[in-house]
């Protein structure tokens, strides 16, 4: 028996599909991030370029977060039919007609930020990830690591527009490029291996209805278990990554929680458990989040 939406308020689908509790965390990210490069929750007082950076990457998650749901109404009612209401309780134009405008709003606001801070690299990344956001929709979910890889690099991408102010673009791309990975790359490999590790737990949970959908997932395509074979993996490098920081900062609670975290996530790998997977992979990168603003990424950055 398919269950029943939710709500029956158009307007409550629209705040829901939207993922207001995602698009808050990508600001606090954003501003956790400033803060920890920093150490002040504004660069220079300048409140306009902080906002400037906020907000584009929220306004482009808003605008996927809602053609997600509007090419998912197939596999959502099998997955989670409660939450499903693009072309339920919400209309599909009107998802349709949110997602551009909340994506141009985000480009417009980026090409805004370009402007202010003298670099064109803001704008670079918003395109990007809007067309990203949008053939992962349409294509790119169904496909075998790409469109997990896709998740994780746009995720990931919330680090180098964090500090798009701190670029000089005078430099060539070679050179931007090389001391961006001297100096962010370790944040950013572990924000890219979580994230992707859990887009494979996610393929796990979701089998059923993807493939319903036609879709060709990871454990669709060679077995549940060889997901779980590269999600170990994957983990194993999480567990090594934690050893470093242990050894390479000074021990704190922090430090404490991150590694319980992680500890946690190969305690489910090796269970087999993908929404405790899943959902710990989420609370890693907030306790990832949290170490950088106690320690100002001292210790990571």
């Amino acid at each position: 028996m398919v269950k029943d939406p939710v709500t029956s308020s158009p307007f409550y689908a629209w705040f829901r599909v939207i993922r207001p509790l995602n698009l808050i965390i990508i600001a606090i990210a954003i501003v956790v991030l400033r803060y920890s490069y920093h150490g002040a929750f504004t660069n220079g007082g300048d409140w306009l370029l902080e906002c400037l950076i906020t907000l584009p990457l929220v306004f482009l998650a808003a605008g996927g977060n809602i053609i997600n749901d509007y090419f998912d109404i197939k596999e959502d009612r099998i997955n989670k039919p409660e939450r499903a209401l693009v072309g339920r309780v919400l209309k599909r134009r009107i998802a349709l007609v949110s997602r551009w405008t909340l994506t141009a709003i985000g480009i417009v606001l980026a090409a805004s930020l370009c402007w202010k801070i003298g670099n064109y690299i803001p704008l670079v990344i918003a395109i990007a990830i809007s067309f990203v956001l949008f053939f992962y929709s349409t294509k790119l979910k169904g496909r075998v690591l790409i469109g997990n890889f896709a998740v994780a690099a746009s995720i990931s991408s919330v680090i180098p527009f964090s500090y798009a102010d701190e670029i000089d673009t005078s430099m060539t791309t070679l050179m931007n490029l090389t001391m961006f990975i001297w100096e962010f790359g370790a944040l950013l490999g572990l924000t890219f291996i979580i994230v992707f590790t859990r887009e494979l737990a996610k393929d796990i949970e979701d089998i059923d209805g993807d493939k319903n959908a036609g879709h060709l997932t990871f454990p669709i395509a060679y077995s549940p278990q060889a997901s779980w074979r590269l999600i170990t993996a994957l983990v194993t490098i999480l567990i090594f990554s934690v050893i470093w920081i242990n050894i390479s900062t000074e021990l704190d609670v922090t430090i404490g929680l991150f590694t319980g975290v992680t500890l946690s996530i190969a305690y489910f790998t090796w269970k087999k458990k993908a929404t405790q997977v899943s959902a710990w992979l989420k609370l890693l990168l907030a306790a990832g989040l949290l170490l950088c603003y106690i320690t100002n990424a001292g210790g990571l950055i």
